[in-house]
């Protein structure tokens, strides 16, 4: 068993320093006491088995917690289209620019609005226990907001603290839409953690679209959480794009509650050098005529693993069910590792549910073909690979954010 006598001073001497409720400190206490109940994920449990987390959070064995230097977010990161935007700069939230009466933004202090119980994962309890900052986005009823809402999260060159938490809550009250683009920049070569827990409420006939960003991030280490409950008629988009992450787990777990929701769930992973990435997906179909869709598709080269996970959940009541699931990966090294994992676990028998998982490399035919028409090799397998990725890009339904992801894409 790991030591974690050192985190458990780091813990009681953040709560002394921390301003906030009796029941508040109450909480984030049974939290800490859950985690350090079953301590960091090992792969004996089958729901961590393959994750990187499991060797790589054992590095954390104290946390060092320093106020951020900078209070300014770099011109070079910033998209140039007409946006909201959050900005956190090293765990700090730093600015939020809103000129409409329709939502708020505001920094999240109600850390006590979180569904509590948050099970067996001890990386959501250890959040629940550290979690200083985040954001807290409110959508009133039957508004749409007029432009995307881009959040920042930044991370410079030489951020101070070793451990940076988040915990953001998103409420689309009934009949409003909003996009939201969640950009991560990690730019140190320290390591760190981060856990990020979001909370998800759609309500009726209401509609979020959600993209993520995360790239080059080299030494850190990554839990990102969303868990999303969903009312009758909601429709929630999400889609992430990970280039060369290091020790990631993506983890999604979508409640479709009400008859006729809706949830498409895509990501796609290009890995290089050693990197590891994660995918851990379920969605519950709580209610008849409920229907979802999960598409993930992996790059990997040289010496990188990615893993899929996908699970789909069909409740006893939840008749008219219909549920799609679908990962691909293409294996560019013999040295590359893939793991997958698809399941459905079925209680109605009125359904239409399929799930499938595949692996290979480029077609050489393909590539003889394009060769023969005057391209170069290297060139003629980057065409594939970027077709390949496209499929998963062609998903978003915003042809703005669908071209942005082509581009950079073609970037790479």
């Amino acid at each position: 068993m790991q030591d974690y006598n050192n985190i458990k001073v780091n813990f009681d001497h953040f709560i002394q320093s921390l301003k906030t409720t009796t029941d508040d400190l109450e909480f984030r206490k049974k939290s800490f006491n859950h985690f350090l109940q079953k301590g960091y994920p090992v792969t004996k449990d089958e729901n961590w088995k393959y994750s990187p987390l499991t060797k790589d959070l054992k590095k954390f064995t104290k946390f060092d917690f320093v106020k951020n230097q900078s209070d300014t977010l770099p011109n070079e990161v910033k998209e140039l289209y007409d946006h909201y935007s959050i900005v956190f700069v090293d765990g700090s939230l730093i600015s939020s620019d809103i000129n409409e009466t329709g939502f708020s933004i505001k920094k999240n202090n109600s850390f006590l609005k979180s569904v509590k119980k948050e099970g067996d994962n001890p990386i959501l309890n250890l959040n629940n226990a550290f979690a200083e900052t985040g954001y807290l986005i409110e959508i009133e009823q039957g508004y749409s907001v007029s432009k995307p809402i881009v959040i920042y999260n930044y991370f410079s060159k030489n951020p101070h603290s070793s451990f940076f938490s988040f915990k953001n809550f998103i409420l689309l009250n009934e009949e409003s839409k909003a996009l939201i683009f969640e950009k991560n920049i990690y730019l140190s070569d320290r390591e760190y953690l981060i856990t990020s827990n979001t909370e998800v409420f759609l309500g009726k006939n209401s509609e979020l679209k959600k993209y993520n960003l995360n790239y080059n991030n080299k030494y850190s280490t990554i839990f990102n959480y969303i868990k999303a409950n969903l009312d009758m008629l909601a429709s929630f988009e999400c889609f992430t794009f990970s280039h060369d992450i290091n020790s990631c787990r993506d983890e999604l777990i979508i409640n479709l509650n009400g008859k006729d929701s809706f949830a498409s769930i895509n990501a796609l992973q290009l890995q290089h050098s050693n990197f590891v990435h994660e995918i851990k997906l379920q969605i519950n179909h709580n209610e008849e005529f409920t229907k979802s869709s999960q598409f993930v598709k992996s790059v990997l080269h040289e010496n990188s693993t990615a893993v899929f996970q996908g699970k789909i959940f069909v409740d006893s009541k939840a008749q008219k069910t219909d549920g799609y699931q679908l990962s691909r990966a293409l294996l560019l090294s013999d040295n590359v590792k893939f793991f997958s994992k698809p399941e459905l676990e079925i209680y109605a028998d009125d359904v239409k549910c399929s799930h499938g998982s595949s692996s290979g490399s480029i077609d050489n035919e393909s590539i003889f073909y394009l060769r023969s028409r005057g391209i170069d090799e290297k060139s003629a397998k980057q065409l594939m690979i970027n077709g390949f990725l496209a499929e998963v890009i062609d998903k978003i339904s915003n042809k703005q954010f669908r071209d942005i992801f082509i581009n950079r894409l073609g970037g790479i």
